[in-house]
């Protein structure tokens, strides 16, 4: 009985550092893979994707971080939004960033105008529209369209959300 004992340590021994073996390959396999996901979603290899169609992205955003316009900042807005099942409310601050710094007296008169108008078209919306990320995008570039057809002279470059709740 001692000798089979003494026969069977031995394999056994060697047949647990082949399991160490494949467990440790195992690890690093799975380290390796996540890295390598992590390095993929985190935007490793977006640089090649951006060149090679992205010229004009590059080009807006440059144009708009070298010179950024007077920032002109509305009043905030609470109003009701247009949900039929229930009473939502919308508080949203609008900051409205103007294409050239010489504009801001045109801008000045027509404040009560833009008020006018932004209070009719965030009033139309409903809450479930304004809750997605697009939503706000939509409703951002319609701001922008609607104050722009008000503007006499300058035009507004971009629109900035500084508060948006929806209750």
């Amino acid at each position: 009985m001692a000798d089979e004992n003494a026969e069977e340590a031995p394999p056994a021994k060697g047949g647990s550092g082949k399991k160490m073996m494949i467990l440790g390959l195992a690890g690093v396999l799975l380290l390796g893979g996540g890295g390598g996901a992590a390095w993929f979603f985190m935007g490793g290899g977006h640089e090649e994707d951006t060149n090679a169609g992205g010229h004009d992205e590059h080009a807006k955003a440059d144009e708009h971080s070298a010179e950024p316009g007077p920032v002109m900042e509305l009043e905030p807005f609470l109003l009701n939004l247009a949900d039929r099942d229930e009473l939502r409310f919308l508080k949203v601050s609008i900051k409205l960033e103007l294409d050239r710094p010489e504009e801001t007296t045109d801008y000045q008169a027509k404040v009560p105008a833009i008020r006018d108008a932004l209070l009719v078209l965030l009033s139309s919306k409903e809450s479930q529209l304004l809750r997605t990320v697009n939503g706000k995008r939509r409703i951002r570039e319609e701001i922008m369209a609607r104050v722009n057809t008000l503007m006499s002279k300058g035009k507004v470059a971009n629109v900035y959300f500084t508060d948006f709740i929806i209750q």
